[in-house]
């Protein structure tokens, strides 16, 4: 009876697999959403100056390398800005600072673990103007799909190359193989490049067009020319004729594996979170775990074919256990690296991505438990029906690693979500002889900030106001007064959504308090940090 049940579940394994590996293209996002996040920026956004700006202060929440940046007037009239890099803060200078009317600052930037991020910032100075120039356009969603798709076969074609070369020469090692090392080396070349080119045209914000060798070049400024290098380096070594050395060829295809899973560890998120030595050590024990399971699925789909080779099927049913649990471990503390907060796993892509790449592992558990547990030994001992349930088993196996690497490929666009820990709050106590408020004002994950302002009066009694409203400045860094209405809030207080302040140098704020009709207070000061 339990056979006959675990058989009726291993036919539906392999269609339920295959629909997962649909929902995870379904999951990919009509726009890149991208990694590093804009927090601030002087002048901020929709700000009206009182003399020209000659320079643009950006803060990201994490350091960026900018790719293109530049400035536009109403008319359409652009011109280049230079940029000066400090960590996490970019300043975008104008050589010829626009005079009067709306200005838009236009940039492409690239965050550590290699994801561009494009955007613009409107100010004014002086006055807005009637009619503003179009802003650029985001890259399109079809670039996004092509991206993901030549990531996930990329992935997948070193798995097979490598992990495949490793599975062979370890554990069958006297299966002789047809030595393909032109169509092999060719192939990992054409789909690296294809990666990189995308990748550029990424950065550059254009669509899945030819565009010359300007993607290419940009691309190649960044990490990701190191990691293609890497892996096409891997496909080069797997693919030299020394098969008639085992010993030399099992080392060949060790020293592959470290290369390709060195090659991990340029790019993606373990480039953005800390500890960053840890994040990249678990990506590489993951990275080659993974390519080693892959890789060693078709073989042993082959060899089951028509009768089960024992020998290979034995030596990994023994070997498996400990580099499958490796990559479960290395990737639980990625996840727990990269996932600053629990509630991130409903709130943010990241964790909808992660929550969905769990499920996929934890059918591959069952399935793998399955495979060692029920089917293996009969197998080998040459029941038939073993042999064939055993051959289905291993192509739900391989159906379920394209789905994991599928749905693996969409954090190219889902970055960790950062925390807004590592970003200052704010505070001052404000009072006049009518009023007296405490003003806090916390960061949001949104880049925004959340001002909150409880009032009282002078005994410290409640007070209920007509209305309150809440104005930042900077004197010093020309930025006129910016008014926020608040409104009353739940818990209490006058709240409103603000620009986010990374640092408090300069900005002074003023409370509006209408006690009635008549009556108004105003209540000034500097902020504090906390």
């Amino acid at each position: 009876m339990r056979s006959k049940a675990l058989n009726w579940a291993t036919s539906l394994l392999q269609p339920a697999a295959f629909l997962l590996m649909l929902a995870s293209g379904m999951l990919l996002p009509a726009n890149a959403h991208a990694h590093a996040v804009l927090v601030s920026s002087s002048p901020a956004s929709n700000e009206t100056l009182a003399t020209p700006a000659g320079a643009v202060r950006l803060q990201f929440n994490e350091p960026v390398r900018v790719i293109r940046a530049a400035a536009r007037d109403a008319d359409g009239d652009s011109q280049n800005l230079t940029a000066d890099l400090s960590g996490a803060t970019v300043t975008l200078r104008l050589q010829d600072p626009i005079e009067h009317g709306s200005v838009i600052i236009s940039y492409r930037v690239e965050s550590e673990d290699g994801h561009p991020i494009g955007g613009s910032l409107v100010f004014h100075v002086g006055a807005p103007s009637t009619s503003a120039a179009a802003m650029p356009q985001s890259a399109t969603s079809a670039l996004a799909v092509a991206i993901w798709a030549v990531h996930t076969i990329s992935v997948l074609y070193l798995a097979i190359v490598v992990g495949g070369a490793l599975f062979n020469r370890w554990l069958d090692p006297d299966r002789v193989t047809p030595v393909r090392t032109v169509a092999t080396v060719v192939s990992g070349a054409v789909l690296l490049v294809a990666g990189l080119y995308l990748q550029g045209l990424d950065e550059l914000g254009g669509g899945p067009v030819y565009a010359g060798l300007e993607p290419l070049a940009t691309a190649a400024q960044g990490n990701g020319m190191v990691a293609a290098a890497l892996a096409l380096l891997s496909i080069v070594l797997t693919s030299l004729p020394i098969r008639s050395n085992r010993r030399a060829a099992l080392a060949v295809a060790v020293l592959a594996m470290v290369t390709a899973s060195a090659a991990f560890a340029f790019t993606g998120h373990c480039n953005v979170v800390e500890p960053r030595w840890l994040a990249r050590l678990c990506i590489m024990l993951h990275g080659a775990a993974l390519m080693f399971w892959i890789g060693s699925l078709l073989p042993l789909w082959r060899l089951s074919k028509t009768r089960v080779s024992q020998r290979p099927l034995l030596r990994f049913s023994r070997a498996i256990p400990v580099p499958f649990g490796l990559m479960l471990v290395a990737g639980a503390t990625l996840a727990f690296i990269e996932l600053p907060e629990i509630s991130h796993l409903v709130s943010s892509l990241y964790g909808r991505v992660l929550v969905f790449k769990v499920g996929l592992v934890a059918a591959l558990c069952v399935l793998a438990g399955y495979n060692r547990f029920w089917l293996t030994k009969p197998a080998l001992a040459g029941n038939p029906g073993a042999t064939v349930r055993l051959r289905r088993s291993i192509a739900c196996e391989i159906v379920l690693a394209i789905a994991i690497v599928g749905a693996a490929s969409l954090w190219r666009f889902a970055g960790p979500a950062p925390s807004t820990a590592e970003q200052p709050s704010f505070s001052v106590h404000l009072h006049s002889a009518q009023v007296m408020a405490q003003l806090e004002l916390s960061p949001q994950p949104a880049g925004t900030a959340n001002a909150r302002v409880v009032l009282m009066g002078p005994d410290f009694g409640s007070l209920e106001p007509r209305s309150v409203s809440l104005r930042l400045m900077n004197p010093d860094a020309g930025v006129e007064p910016i008014k926020y209405p608040l409104a009353k809030s739940p818990e209490g207080g006058w709240q409103a959504d603000v620009l986010s302040l990374s640092d408090p140098t300069g900005w002074k704020v003023d409370v509006e308090v209408l006690i009635d009709d008549f009556t108004s207070a105003h209540l000034e000061g500097s902020l504090l940090t906390q």
